[in-house]
């Protein structure tokens, strides 16, 4: 039998709420919080490479989001909680990973993933 594999992502969606009237950390904090409790995961075609386990990814996404930015654990944990029920509910294993930050008008935060099942 042939694996089956998904590549899924997250993405913050900066672009569609960062207005002049969010021009703080306190500002943001409630909109992220928003966006992390209510998007979901989306299947993409983007090959994701550079984390190994879902730890490594959310180790990062965390050092970003919460140590650089100062915004709550839950802005990680939300998105990260979904992954993990899609990864249980569907059988998949975790196989890769990636992690971008927000860049000005070039992309916003996302996590990119990759699952495997037989």
């Amino acid at each position: 039998m042939t694996a089956q594999t998904i590549r899924l992502r997250f993405s913050y969606c900066e672009h569609d709420w960062i207005t002049e009237d969010v021009d703080s950390p306190a500002a943001a904090e409630p909109i992220l919080l928003r966006v992390a409790s209510e998007g979901d995961w989306c299947e993409v075609d983007d090959e994701p490479e550079e984390y190994d386990t879902l730890d490594a990814l959310v180790e990062r996404a965390e050092q970003v989001v919460v140590g650089e930015w100062g915004m709550p654990a839950a802005a990680v944990q939300a998105p990260v909680g979904k992954l993990r029920a899609i990864i249980a509910e569907g059988g998949w294993t975790f196989a890769a990973g990636d992690f971008s930050e927000f860049v000005g008008n070039n992309q916003d935060t996302e996590l990119l993933v990759k699952l495997v099942r037989d």
